[in-house]
């Protein structure tokens, strides 16, 4: 393909981008109020429910099982409707199906939780959170066609054989059109991780976005360039797949000289937040209802309604976050302060003790030398796992001990081992599970 021809079809694709983003902001400007955000939402949740019943014998059973109505007045309705989890859609495959159209592909989310869930999309799907993404970066001064560097997994997406090179190869040329340059995040050794930062200065990008564990991991790799990096920086650093500590945020922020956006959401539910430059997270209200839902857990459970026609729709669904509100925040937040982790990210051990694993991340950070960490319960006791820049010294490991024991006292009593990895166990999606269980 000529330069001419590629810069024509670039363009397009830019400019169909452009368009689907101006007509989502567009939405987003004609509701600016809380009652009118929720009466376009209430609209949207009547048609995918219909959708869903009449098409979708999982919600077709769903429906009669729990007795529900075929139209609801109000959003309060939903709070009295049973939560889907992931585990039951798991279990009824096969009523996932629409009797009337197959899928055009078939998606999985990252398996950080366990096994993974697998659901069929349709080919108009593909890119239906891209106008949520872009508003949300757009924040930042980030747009469509800026040159891009991602720090990145899905390789599990393409398959085996020759799909797999056939894919990868689409890909590629996606990733060339859209300005794009993509490195693996699935091997975060600090070798790599060096390869990784070599490329990001020979691309020069406008945005880096990496999984947060990733983007530790090639800050932590490479803190003695953080300068020469800093002078000639992005205008803005995404990290999704996991919170940050506001230590890490910092940490980032200064290696880049830019400042950290975060991107929430899902395989399954695509975009749901971005943070602002102000603080907190703007949900993506016109394509999602988020429900922050009081259990027995440290903070409310994200329980998430999507608002786009699908092929598998999500009604209440535990997405399997924890998220922490505004102090004056709504049930149905619109914004929140930030995304508290999973909880199967909570140690539980034997003896009641109870903390989210988070914790040790940021204990473990107190030795700069460590670029990752996963925790890593057997029994009664921990190993903490770590990647490291250097070999770690007795005392550098009695320090993360100690530290670990301080902030956690039920710790005191428990075996605890920090032990140097060349590799830490992933998801398929390159994901670093925080919390990983043992027998």
């Amino acid at each position: 393909m000529t330069g001419f021809w590629r810069r024509r079809l670039a363009q397009t694709m830019r400019l169909g981008e452009v368009s689907r983003v101006v007509g989502a902001a567009g939405i987003e400007f004609a509701h600016p109020t809380r009652a009118s955000r929720e009466a376009f939402q209430l609209a949207r949740f009547n048609t995918v429910w219909a959708d869903a019943v009449r098409n979708v014998p999982f919600y077709a059973r769903w429906q009669s099982q729990h007795r529900l109505p075929a139209t609801i007045g109000s959003l309060d309705e939903l709070a009295s409707w049973p939560i889907v989890s992931k585990g039951e859609l798991q279990a009824h495959a096969e009523l996932l199906r629409r009797p009337g159209r197959a899928p055009d592909r078939v998606g999985m989310t990252g398996g950080s939780t366990g096994e993974p869930l697998r659901f069929g999309q349709w080919r108009e799907e593909v890119g239906q959170s891209n106008p949520a993404m872009w508003l949300g970066r757009a924040g930042y001064g980030v747009l469509p066609g800026d040159r891009t560097f991602l720090l990145w997994g899905h390789e599990h997406l393409y398959g085996k054989g020759l799909r797999r090179q056939l894919v990868a190869a689409q890909r590629r040329g996606k990733d060339w059109l859209l300005n794009s340059r993509r490195f693996s995040a699935y091997d975060l050794s600090p070798a790599r991780m060096q390869q990784a930062l070599e490329a990001i200065r020979e691309w020069s990008p406008d945005v880096v976005i990496a999984y947060s564990a990733a983007m530790i991991a090639l800050v932590r790799s490479a803190s003695l360039e953080a300068k020469a990096l800093s002078r000639k920086g992005p205008k803005c650093v995404v990290c999704t797949a996991g919170p940050l500590s506001k230590l890490e945020h910092e940490e980032i922020a200064s290696f880049f000289g830019a400042p950290v956006a975060m991107e929430y959401g899902a395989a399954e539910c695509g975009v749901m937040a971005y943070t602002i430059p102000s603080g907190g997270y703007r949900t993506s209200w016109r394509s999602h209802i988020l429900e922050a839902v009081e259990t027995d857990e440290t903070a409310p459970r994200n329980v998430v309604t999507c608002l786009d026609l699908r092929y598998l729709p999500l009604i209440r669904y535990d997405v399997g976050d924890c998220l922490e509100l505004h102090e004056d925040g709504d049930a149905r937040p619109h914004g929140f302060r930030r995304v508290v982790g999973r909880p199967s990210e909570i140690v539980r051990l034997g003896d009641g003790t109870a903390f989210w694993g988070n914790l040790i991340g940021d204990c473990v950070k107190q030795v700069a030398k460590v670029s990752a960490s996963q925790t890593v319960v057997r029994g009664a006791g921990l190993e903490i796992h770590v990647l490291a820049i250097a070999p770690l010294s007795d005392s550098e490991r009695d320090l993360i001990a100690e530290r670990c024991r301080s902030v956690v006292p039920g710790l005191r009593t428990r075996s605890l081992q920090v032990v140097e990895k060349s590799r830490l166990q992933q998801s398929p999606s390159g994901k670093i599970p925080l919390v990983v269980y043992e027998s």
